[in-house]
Protein backbone atom coordinates (compact mmCIF):
# COMPACT_ATOMS: atom_id res chain seq x y z
CA UNK A 1 0.00 0.00 0.00
CA UNK A 2 2.57 2.14 0.63
CA UNK A 3 4.44 1.70 -2.62
CA UNK A 4 0.76 2.50 -4.13
CA UNK A 5 0.15 5.52 -2.17
CA UNK A 6 4.11 7.12 -3.29
CA UNK A 7 3.20 5.95 -6.72
CA UNK A 8 -0.45 8.13 -6.35
CA UNK A 9 1.91 11.17 -4.62
CA UNK A 10 4.01 11.31 -8.20
CA UNK A 11 1.46 11.06 -10.40
CA UNK A 12 -0.61 13.54 -8.57
CA UNK A 13 -3.82 10.57 -7.25
CA UNK A 14 -2.99 12.20 -3.84
CA UNK A 15 -1.63 15.49 -2.45
CA UNK A 16 1.89 15.42 -1.72
CA UNK A 17 1.28 14.66 2.04
CA UNK A 18 -2.23 12.46 0.83
CA UNK A 19 -2.99 9.30 2.20
CA UNK A 20 -5.58 6.59 1.43
CA UNK A 21 -7.55 6.39 4.48
CA UNK A 22 -10.03 3.54 3.18
CA UNK A 23 -10.08 1.67 0.29
CA UNK A 24 -13.91 0.93 0.75
CA UNK A 25 -14.42 3.18 -2.15
CA UNK A 26 -13.79 0.30 -4.74
CA UNK A 27 -16.49 -1.81 -2.87
CA UNK A 28 -19.24 1.08 -3.58
CA UNK A 29 -18.28 1.25 -6.98
CA UNK A 30 -18.90 -2.40 -7.25
CA UNK A 31 -22.45 -1.91 -5.51
CA UNK A 32 -22.85 0.35 -8.47
CA UNK A 33 -21.97 -1.88 -10.86
CA UNK A 34 -23.70 -4.69 -9.17
CA UNK A 35 -27.02 -2.81 -9.24
CA UNK A 36 -26.65 -2.29 -12.85
CA UNK A 37 -26.14 -5.48 -14.23
CA UNK A 38 -28.99 -6.94 -11.60
CA UNK A 39 -31.22 -4.46 -13.25
CA UNK A 40 -30.15 -4.97 -16.64
CA UNK A 41 -30.29 -9.18 -16.28
CA UNK A 42 -34.05 -8.69 -15.06
CA UNK A 43 -33.06 -9.12 -11.43
CA UNK A 44 -34.84 -6.14 -10.07
CA UNK A 45 -36.56 -3.03 -10.75
CA UNK A 46 -35.48 0.28 -11.62
CA UNK A 47 -36.54 1.39 -8.28
CA UNK A 48 -34.52 -1.17 -6.34
CA UNK A 49 -31.06 -0.47 -8.34
CA UNK A 50 -31.72 3.38 -7.81
CA UNK A 51 -31.74 2.38 -4.19
CA UNK A 52 -28.97 0.95 -4.27
CA UNK A 53 -27.06 3.36 -6.16
CA UNK A 54 -28.08 5.84 -3.58
CA UNK A 55 -27.14 3.95 -0.30
CA UNK A 56 -23.59 3.31 -1.91
CA UNK A 57 -23.23 7.16 -2.39
CA UNK A 58 -24.01 8.12 0.69
CA UNK A 59 -22.02 5.59 2.53
CA UNK A 60 -19.28 6.91 0.01
CA UNK A 61 -20.14 10.38 1.58
CA UNK A 62 -19.31 8.87 4.88
CA UNK A 63 -16.41 7.75 4.49
CA UNK A 64 -15.07 10.34 1.54
CA UNK A 65 -14.81 14.13 1.89
CA UNK A 66 -14.15 14.51 -1.51
CA UNK A 67 -14.63 13.11 -5.15
CA UNK A 68 -10.63 13.04 -5.37
CA UNK A 69 -10.71 11.11 -1.94
CA UNK A 70 -13.29 8.72 -3.31
CA UNK A 71 -11.04 8.46 -6.16
CA UNK A 72 -7.87 7.48 -4.49
CA UNK A 73 -9.71 4.90 -2.26
CA UNK A 74 -11.32 3.66 -5.10
CA UNK A 75 -8.45 3.27 -6.98
CA UNK A 76 -6.23 1.73 -4.34
CA UNK A 77 -8.75 -1.12 -3.59
CA UNK A 78 -9.17 -1.65 -7.25
CA UNK A 79 -4.86 -1.61 -7.62
CA UNK A 80 -4.83 -4.81 -4.16
CA UNK A 81 -7.36 -6.92 -5.98
CA UNK A 82 -6.35 -6.36 -9.92
CA UNK A 83 -2.65 -4.85 -10.50
CA UNK A 84 -0.59 -7.07 -7.80
CA UNK A 85 1.92 -4.16 -7.69
CA UNK A 86 2.52 -3.57 -11.29
CA UNK A 87 1.44 -0.43 -12.33
CA UNK A 88 0.56 -2.29 -15.23
CA UNK A 89 -2.79 -1.73 -17.56
CA UNK A 90 -4.70 -1.36 -14.42
CA UNK A 91 -3.38 1.28 -12.71
CA UNK A 92 -2.74 3.32 -16.39
CA UNK A 93 -6.67 2.40 -16.86
CA UNK A 94 -7.28 4.09 -13.68
CA UNK A 95 -5.18 7.15 -13.31
CA UNK A 96 -6.33 8.67 -16.74
CA UNK A 97 -9.72 7.93 -15.20
CA UNK A 98 -9.20 9.98 -12.17
CA UNK A 99 -7.39 13.20 -14.15
CA UNK A 100 -10.18 13.05 -16.38
CA UNK A 101 -12.86 13.19 -13.96
CA UNK A 102 -11.02 15.50 -11.57
CA UNK A 103 -9.90 17.67 -14.28
CA UNK A 104 -12.18 18.14 -17.07
CA UNK A 105 -15.11 21.30 -16.88
CA UNK A 106 -17.47 18.92 -18.36
CA UNK A 107 -16.92 15.86 -15.86
CA UNK A 108 -19.92 15.97 -13.57
CA UNK A 109 -17.39 15.38 -10.72
CA UNK A 110 -16.28 19.22 -11.11
CA UNK A 111 -20.19 19.94 -11.83
CA UNK A 112 -21.64 17.81 -9.03
CA UNK A 113 -20.98 18.98 -4.97
CA UNK A 114 -19.77 16.19 -3.21
CA UNK A 115 -22.30 14.94 -0.32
Amino acid sequence: MLRYEARFRADGLLAPDGRVDSVFGYDFGRAVNMARWGLNAGYCSAEDAETCVLKAGLFANRVYGSWREFSAGYTLGRMLRFDGGEFGEWYDRSLTAHRILTQDPASPWRRLAWG
